[in-house]
């Protein structure tokens, strides 16, 4: 179908392809992925003839239609109403696309988040984010036989990226994708390109799948070295041992020249680097970390309006341990949420830090806060001197800024370095409440690893918004439902709360034109299995007085679990009666027995026993607050 031969191309003096070979298969779903910088979009307009590379061609039939999404455009919709601009077949043109009909335009455009009344609206009205969706409806709409899609979620809020899912799982055309979110991937792609190394390299199956199997290669690649090496050493001896004896001669000068066509194995390709991250241990903060209550927020717009966000919500409470994801429809005050929250924004209501509480806040801005004349290094240790040179390499070290790397300039990072930057400098203040305003924007799939890993092994409290559903899914406990001027809370992670919202009779219904429920069931249907999955694994291996994150058991799972903290509990108390009952009375006690060691398993015996209990009230106030 579409065909990339011999394409070399460099850009700013790296060199991103060599000699790089690529066919497009008719039919197929394409994760195109690879890190930042690896030529993804650079690859994408070489297909669109929007760049022509160094060497090699790219082959696209002249019937063949193509539509491409591009992260960064120019929208040349003029004076055009959304639905019209949405209907357009040629966007230059401004034709409206008489083909199709005005109901499946406004079916596409419910699902990517527009109301009713926003098809009237004035698309040079519209923000980029906006208008971006104007774009992406109008490609959809037209069904070209190839979609090439650069990050299409970028602008898009949770229930248009789930919409966008189902969507793209039951088009009939060939797509490729990139995007950063692997819950779109596991669920949408049949094949992922790999950009590496200058190539490409296909992997049949998901985003998961294509985990797995790196993991294999690389254990594979490992070994290989490893023998390669055993090999070479072995030969090195041989020669160093018999060099000066002449009866060895002919055979130390055949090792020699076997030892010069034996060249060392090439490294194996990188894989994603998930190294270890240490958060320096913030102080304890009280039971209540935060609260808001009664509170409002308005702005004043143009001719004098009032735009209302929130109108007299009531209470929400933070408490420590909770890790918080403030979901909604883009608009509806998530932003504004998390300013009021961090004491940015003013509003009128009631609000207070608990007590010992110290707050860290990351903006969408943050980046800007940085100093574009400092290198990676000295913008870190001048945050904290208190770092040695080696802790402080090794902290930027977990945040994947290599040797090479702390030593740029901040003004030549890229928006996802500059993203990880100001992260860690946020994470390593030991403040106990973070409030991180889309923190995984600009990052890709290795950086939003490591930064999970290292919100997964924090221990203080967060709240955080993101459109990443992997994300949020593996590390909350709460949801914040920002809608319609108020906050729904609920207990547990996103999938979840996606389950009751999808079994909530008292939901507002959506418009006819945007029921598209099956991709929706499927998805919930999914993440609740994966969620599901993983949570009784975690309970069986551990047990739930071992599990940090036992709050996001089912009622059946907590009450099953909550019967054999008791049979434990039982088990424990007649072992320790006996245990106590021997070693109260010497002379039933045999001689053989070692009394120190009794005595030390006693002590482990009521350990365990507080343990149990501490969990078993935890778990039976929990179940009475939320299940009865």
């Amino acid at each position: 179908m579409i065909g990339l031969s011999g394409i070399c191309h460099s850009f700013a003096g790296k060199e991103l392809f060599r000699n790089l070979e690529w066919s497009i298969k008719k039919g197929r779903k394409y994760g195109l992925v690879g890190p930042n910088g690896s030529g993804k979009t650079t690859l994408l307009e070489i297909v669109m003839e929007l760049m022509e590379p160094e060497k090699g061609q790219a082959s696209v039939p002249s019937a063949l239609t193509v539509g491409y999404l591009p992260q960064i455009m120019d929208l040349g919709t003029g004076d055009l109403t959304v639905l019209s601009a949405a209907r357009t077949s040629d966007r230059d043109e401004g034709e409206e696309g008489s083909e199709k009909p005005v109901h499946e335009a406004e079916k596409i455009l419910f699902g990517l988040g527009f109301t009713g009344e926003q098809l009237s609206q004035k698309v040079s009205s519209l923000s980029g984010g906006w208008k971006m969706r104007v774009e992406l409806a109008r490609i959809l709409l037209l069904e070209p036989q190839v979609l090439l899609l650069d990050e299409p979620t970028n602008h898009l809020d949770i229930k248009s990226i789930e919409w966008l899912e189902g969507y793209l799982g039951n088009y009939r055309g060939t797509v490729v994708l990139v995007s950063h979110d692997k819950y779109l991937l596991d669920r949408m792609v049949d094949t992922i390109a790999e950009l590496e190394g200058g190539g490409i390299r296909e992997f049949r199956g998901d985003y998961s799948a294509y985990l797995e199997r790196k993991e294999q290669l690389a254990a594979v690649a490992e070994a290989t070295a490893k023998n390669q090496e055993r090999k070479l050493r072995a030969q090195r001896r041989f020669i160093e041992r018999f060099r000066y004896k002449a009866s060895k001669a002919r055979q130390v000068q055949s090792r020699i020249k076997m030892l010069e066509k034996m060249e060392p194995e090439a490294p194996s390709p990188e894989t994603h680097r998930t190294l270890e991250f240490d958060f320096p241990a913030p102080e304890r903060a009280g039971r209540v970390v935060y609260e808001i209550s009664d509170f409002s927020k308005e702005y004043e717009v143009s001719g004098g309006t009032r735009n209302v966000v929130f109108q007299n919500s009531p209470a929400l409470r933070v408490e420590r341990g909770d890790r918080v994801a403030v979901t909604g429809k883009n608009g509806e005050g998530k932003t504004t949420l998390c300013k009021m929250v961090a004491g940015v924004e003013g509003f009128s209501g009631q609000s207070r830090l608990g007590h010992n509480v110290t707050l860290g806040y990351y903006a969408q801005n943050q980046d800007e806060m940085l100093n574009p004349q400092n290198t990676v290094y000295e913008e870190f240790i001048g945050a904290y001197p208190l770092f040695s040179q080696t802790e402080a390499r090794t902290l930027l070290g977990s945040f994947l800024f290599g040797a090479s790397d702390i030593t740029k300039k901040v003004s030549v990072l890229s928006g996802g370095e500059k993203s990880r930057l100001s992260l860690l400098k946020i994470l390593v203040s030991r403040s106990n409440f973070l409030v991180l305003d889309e923190p995984t924007n600009h990052l890709d799939m290795a950086s939003r690893e490591v930064l999970r890993r290292a919100l997964e092994e924090y221990s203080g409290t967060f709240l955080l918004i993101s459109h990443d559903r992997y994300f949020i899914d593996s590390l909350v406990n709460r949801v914040w439902y920002v809608e319609g001027g108020g906050v729904e809370t609920f207990i547990g992670n996103y999938s979840e709360f996606l389950e009751k919202k999808s079994r909530d009779s008292d939901d507002e219904q959506m418009p006819a034109e945007m029921e598209n429920d099956e991709p929706r069931k499927k998805t919930t249907k999914a993440l609740e299995a994966e969620r599901r999955n993983r949570l009784y694994r975690e309970l069986r291996e551990k047990g739930i007085e071992n599990m940090e994150n036992w709050m996001l058991l089912s009622k059946k799972q907590m009450s099953n679990a909550l019967s054999d903290l008791e049979s434990r509990i039982s088990e424990c108390e007649t072992e320790k009666e006996e245990m106590e009952r021997l070693l109260a009375n010497p002379e039933t006690f045999p001689q053989s027995t070692n009394w120190e060691e009794k005595t030390r398993q006693l002590g482990e015996l009521e350990a365990k026993l507080s343990a149990l209990y501490g969990r078993w009230d935890e778990v039976s106030e929990h179940m009475r607050k939320n299940f009865n």
